[in-house]
């Protein structure tokens, strides 16, 4: 057969919704780790490469795929014209091509084809490695800081953010998306922050290299964006005296905080001239003479830190002195005291 023969393979993929922009990709695990030794073996045995070679290649002719991926053969001869093409899985036994080639076991395969033209000339075996994966991804939503939940509902600060962790043992993560509040989808690429108060809505799914997409996972996060407020009571009213704020004696301070949204944590108080915040207790006496000064803050239960309140006044321990003076004579009567 003269010299100048061609011979034309073609592999057509009849699976859509490829997109090849890379997401997260999951933590090196047995399973991959095998299936790409398994490869790197299996490469010396490669004489061919499919024409219509496209971005789901992964590596020199091998491809990842899912069992609903179809493979067709074409074979051209200028001479004495093709006759039949055949193929035969590994280790399996060669058949004439008369339909599209499906490959329902999962795991690392080959697929070995070759055609004959009508002069009996035997094309070379070329070689396809095929990963066949039809196990869709894992992917949960994994928040910087813990949710809160109340009745059920996860409550979050609007500092918190988001990882979309996605793994799969077959084929590996090809692309992460997500939307938050039915907004446009996006290619998940860093960690996700909730500009908006109140309930969130974020979706999220996960597409491996074989395009086997994850179930769409939902979760409904409500992101506390109100500071809770603080108050300091004194059991008794302050009485001012020439614009100063004296507490009377046996007069004790309650402190008194609100949160609207996930609720109060703790309240933080500082006396005078202490150098940090300590945890309230309870009521606080202030029995020193002289000027104090409270503060207090609280916080909620996602991080949410109020206002610090601010309360001076003063004590005064010290009774007044009275005594009692003589006054001048008088030509009125001295009183006698009455018995």
């Amino acid at each position: 057969m003269q010299a100048h023969k061609s011979l034309l393979a073609a592999l057509i993929l009849f699976s859509a919704g490829h997109i090849f922009a890379q997401g997260s990709k999951p933590e090196a695990n047995t399973k991959t780790e095998k299936m790409e030794e398994a490869v790197e073996a299996v490469k010396p045995l490669i004489s061919g490469k499919p024409a219509n070679q496209d971005s789901t290649v992964m590596g020199k002719d091998t491809i990842y795929v899912n069992s609903k991926v179809a493979f067709t053969l074409q074979a051209a001869d200028d001479q004495s014209t093709v006759d039949y093409i055949e193929w035969r899985p590994k280790n399996g036994e060669y058949r004439k091509y008369t339909q599209p080639i499906r490959l329902s076991e999962e795991g690392i395969t080959e697929i070995q084809y070759r055609s004959v033209d009508k002069a009996g000339n035997i094309e070379a075996p070329k070689v396809l490695i095929v990963l066949v994966d039809n196990t869709t991804p894992k992917v949960n939503l994994q928040p910087a800081e813990n949710l809160f939940y109340i009745d059920g509902a996860p409550y979050a600060s609007k500092n918190n953010s988001y990882t979309i962790i996605a793994e799969d043992k077959g084929s590996g993560i090809e692309k992460v998306e997500y939307n938050v509040n039915n907004e446009a989808g996006k290619l998940y690429g860093e960690p996700i922050k909730l500009e908006k108060g109140g309930a969130n809505l974020i979706k999220f799914s996960a597409t491996d290299r074989s395009n086997n997409q994850s179930p769409e996972s939902s979760i409904i996060i409500i992101v506390d964006d109100v500071k809770p407020t603080v108050e300091i009571v004194p059991s008794l009213p302050l009485v001012d005296i020439n614009g100063v704020p004296f507490a009377k004696r046996g007069n004790v301070f309650h402190v008194n905080a609100y949160d609207s949204e996930s609720g109060v944590r703790k309240i933080l108080v500082k006396v005078d001239a202490e150098e940090e915040f300590r945890p309230y207790v309870d009521a606080l006496v202030i029995q020193a003479q002289g000027e104090h000064k409270i503060q207090a803050k609280a916080i909620d239960n996602v991080g949410n830190e109020s206002e610090i309140k601010e309360l001076k006044f003063s004590v005064d321990l010290i009774p007044p002195s009275s005594q009692i003076n003589r006054t001048a004579e008088t030509q009125e009567p001295a009183q006698t005291p009455t018995p």
